[in-house]
């Protein structure tokens, strides 16, 4: 399996002009800057991050596979971020379509549709095309021993024995936000990614309240405390910039984006994959990364890594 893979990789590199390098994202990996996720590019926020888990699964025709990573100091969390995909490959688009909407705004505890808890909720809805940001705070321990919804504990019990087995705390509350973007006539492809932060260890004043209802953060309370006004504003406007960037490399149809006119944050250019010397290391840092798990022959990484410096 592992030489299969590393001829379907090497083929990737040497049959295109090999813009990217397919990341590895073995536990414990560490990575910077742009990934690369099924050839299409994945910014990363700031600083670097440790791969929780890869998952996968399979379902006759359709798969689904996410990468959850972390950023951790003095053994405490200090952000997660997760992205994954949903492929349905073009098959049983009359199933597909009712799940996509029950799940996105007919549930009962969270959804992309206006919530008490919620400080943003932006959406673009249109037939079968879904586009949808949504910015809020997180009671932790409540989201990871105790959602709302309890069918939905499963999805984090990774990320638990992660934290049981590493002697890593998880701050009280945190603030996040998430996006999905499906749109069958682009690619058949359900997408979503998240990101959230300690807010104190990114420069927040400390937090008194620590439940969600009762939250600094949460937006009944917020007015009543500036600082953390403050700094939740510019959260908003750094999560509508990851919104756009991930649009854009998704290659979102311009009508499908989301109307972000209101913060003022311009246009997001696309970058060159490969012509500045900081992505360019890190793409032979995943090609590296490759090797050393065996998926590359020596030979293969070296001919691929010729290639990148062409």
């Amino acid at each position: 399996m592992k030489k299969l893979l590393g001829i379907v990789v090497l083929g990737f590199l040497l049959s295109t002009n090999a813009n990217s390098v397919i990341s590895s994202f073995k536990k414990g990996t560490i990575h910077e800057g742009n990934v690369y996720w099924k050839h299409r590019k994945i910014p990363l926020p700031p600083g670097k991050w440790e791969t929780i888990e890869k998952w996968g699964w399979s379902a006759g025709f359709w798969t689904g596979d996410g990468v959850n990573l972390s950023q951790h100091t003095d053994n405490q969390v200090t952000a997660f971020f997760g992205f994954s995909e949903l492929d349905f490959k073009g098959r049983y688009q009359g199933y597909i379509a009712p799940w996509i909407e029950e799940w996105l705004y007919h549930g009962e505890h969270d959804g992309c549709y206006e919530r008490p808890e919620y400080t943003v909720m932006k959406s673009f809805k249109k037939g079968k095309v879904h586009n949808c940001m949504l910015v809020r705070h997180w009671e932790v321990e409540k989201t990871l021993h105790r959602p709302d919804d309890e069918r939905y504990k499963w999805t984090t019990a990774i990320l638990r024995k992660w934290l049981r087995e590493s002697n890593i705390k998880v701050p009280k509350i945190m603030i996040g936000f998430g996006g999905v973007y499906y749109a069958p006539q682009v690619r058949d492809t359900y997408y979503s990614w998240s990101y959230s932060i300690d807010p104190e260890f990114f420069g927040a004043s400390k937090n008194k309240f620590f439940s969600e209802e009762e939250s600094e953060y949460h937006p009944y309370n917020i007015n009543k405390f500036p600082d953390k006004k403050k700094f939740m504003n510019d959260w908003i406007i750094t999560a509508a910039k990851f919104h756009k960037s991930m649009e854009l490399n998704l290659k979102a149809k311009e009508h499908h984006k989301l109307d972000f006119s209101e913060y003022n944050i311009g246009e997001i250019n696309e970058t060159k994959k490969i012509t500045s010397g900081s992505n360019l290391t890190e793409d032979i840092k995943a090609l590296k990364q490759l090797y050393d798990d065996g998926i590359l022959t020596k030979e293969e990484f070296t001919k691929a890594k010729k290639k990148l410096l062409n």
